[in-house]
């Protein structure tokens, strides 16, 4: 089941992540959780809805519990492990090399999503085809995560077509 977010209503998709995690073993739910969960503590997302003190809370409460149990609840080369890496190196600068993303998306043949952050570190260079197959997913998908990894490819996109006009 994929869970459709919009992003005004914090506390009822909250409520409703943790109703649906109760299913350690839905690695994709717990992705969509973990990415819900940072962009709603995004400091311009909270001062755009002006977010709640409790509900900010909650947020950081339950990406904290999930991005602690990766490693026990899922798999190294994950969704969620992904996801993981990547919130520690947008948010805390930790390490997260090209190599280490390449891996990702490249170790389970089902699982391209990492595609995206290949394609944005490289300047567009690597893992194209790959990342438009994943940008022509997440058309399909309303969750947040979709909507991060799409405004990422088109970002990088919209950056080539500016600088070829510009040639």
């Amino acid at each position: 089941m994929e869970v459709h977010v919009e992003s005004t209503d914090v506390a009822a998709t909250l409520a409703m992540y943790r109703f649906l995690l109760a299913d350690r073993h839905d690695e994709a739910r717990i992705a969509d959780a973990m990415v819900f969960c940072w962009q709603t503590l995004d400091p311009g997302n909270v001062a755009a809805t002006d977010l709640r003190g409790d509900l900010f809370d909650a947020c950081a409460g339950q990406l904290r519990e999930l991005l602690q149990s990766v490693e026990e609840t899922c798999g190294p080369c994950s969704a969620p492990a992904f996801w993981k890496r990547y919130i520690e190196w947008a948010d805390y600068a930790t390490l997260f090399s090209v190599e280490d993303q390449r891996e990702f998306a490249q170790h389970d043949p089902g699982y391209i999503e990492p595609a995206f952050s290949v394609f944005a570190f490289t300047g567009g260079q690597e893992m194209r085809t790959e990342a438009m197959i994943v940008l022509a997913g997440c058309a399909a998908s309303s969750t947040v995560r979709a909507s991060y990894v799409r405004s990422v490819i088109e970002s990088r996109l919209r950056v080539e077509a500016f600088a070829a006009r510009t040639r």
